[in-house]
């Protein structure tokens, strides 16, 4: 090849390589992305209400239920101190104030909703988090996380999610520990609301896709009433209704 040539394919790569470089030195944008959960009023069936905070409410003479959507930046706020340490946060519903370096923003880690059981007058009641189910439009079914493994053979848990993502040194390890103290206080867990008993604790779920639009927060088998030989001799499916909006907001220019 002539001198020349070389010279001319020599320059061609070194420009190539260079606008390669060049793109992969641009780093996405910076921005802020919330998953908004809003309750869909017009379809809450009978004994179902509204309240403005949007808190929904299912009442019946002697008991009732009130559910939340929590977004990520209302948990962050509830645990400042495990919301402030880039990846090391220990905040175990949401990824603190770490940002994803190729999304340029901090994904969901979890859907999070707040459920609060108050018996006023019946005998007992009770909420299983194992029988709650996420169903979206797109056709997905999400099972509820519950605390420990082996709690449930068909739901997820947060032991093994957080053990899964452990590193092998002791900071690690007191990471874990820290989620899991706090998701032991914090998450929904099964047990019969007696009378005058209020029972509150989070649901927590898998991230939704981008493109659901809709889901509905199933509270299947909801026991009302047990017989006798203490089985369950009324149940309910409670269900609460939410339409979904993807907000993103550039907080740096984009390149």
């Amino acid at each position: 090849m002539p001198r020349t040539c070389r010279i001319g394919v020599l320059l061609v790569t070194l420009a190539s390589v260079s606008a390669l470089f060049g793109c992969a030195a641009i780093a996405p944008p910076r921005a802020q992305v919330q998953s908004l959960l809003t309750p869909i009023p017009e379809e809450l069936g009978e004994g179902y209400s509204l309240e403005e905070d949007g808190t929904m409410v299912y009442q019946q003479p002697g008991m009732k239920v009130t559910v939340k959507a929590v977004t990520d930046e209302e948990l962050n706020a509830m645990y400042p101190r495990h919301s402030q340490n880039g990846k090391a946060s220990t905040n175990p519903y949401t990824y603190g104030d770490w940002k994803d370096p190729e999304l340029g923003y901090t994904p969901n880690r979890f859907t999070v909703f707040t459920v609060t059981v108050h018996n006023y007058t019946m005998p007992k009641i009770n909420l299983n988090p194992a029988e709650v189910v996420l169903t979206s439009d797109r056709g997905h079914q999400l099972k509820a996380f519950l605390t420990e493994a082996g709690e449930s053979q068909d739901n997820p848990n947060f032991e093994d999610y957080y053990r899964e993502r452990m590193g092998r040194t002791g900071v690690e390890e007191n990471r874990f520990l820290e989620r899991m103290g706090l998701v032991r206080q914090t998450l929904y867990v099964d047990g019969k609301a007696f009378k005058g008993d209020v029972k509150e604790g989070f649901l927590a779920f898998e991230p939704l896709d981008p493109l659901v639009k809709k889901v509905r927060l199933e509270l299947r088998n909801f026991v009302l009433a047990y017989d006798a030989n203490d089985w369950p001799a009324d149940t309910a499916d409670l269900i609460f209704p939410f339409t979904r909006q993807v907000e993103k907001t550039t907080t740096e220019k984009e390149q």
